[in-house]
């Protein structure tokens, strides 16, 4: 089961559209709410800008006895840490570093799956 924490960026599909806001159902078949005040004066305009069935990237704001509060607006918002980012915390200065070690941790994934693969088909 998927856990939903505060600044957590998660993909939704929209479920429904009303004067409160847009109803957005996400993985594991939960549902929350982007509040019209995520849009700020806009929303009469940018309601209409979406529509049901519509796949949106939001970032879980509060969970509240497993109700959910997303936003829209502030997916890109870095004051918001995701807590399921491994690379949150990564100081700029090792950003570098940290990209080189994981890139040559996916090569070696990599032949490791190559040789697996390899060995099965053989058979």
């Amino acid at each position: 089961m998927m856990k939903y924490q505060v600044g957590k960026r998660v993909n939704g599909v929209i479920n429904n559209i009303v004067d409160l806001g847009i109803f957005v159902t996400l993985p594991g078949r939960r549902s929350g709410l982007i509040h019209h005040s995520d849009f700020g004066n806009n929303w009469e305009r940018e309601r209409r800008l979406y529509q049901k069935g519509q796949e949106i990237r939001v970032v879980i704001m509060h969970n509240h006895k497993g109700r959910l509060s997303l936003s829209l607006m502030r997916v890109n918002d870095p004051k918001l840490v995701d807590p399921s980012n491994q690379f949150s915390h990564t100081r700029p200065a090792d950003f570098i570093k940290v990209l080189t070690q994981t890139a040559e941790d996916a090569q070696t994934e990599i032949k490791q799956l190559r040789k697996e693969l390899s060995k099965n088909a053989a058979y």
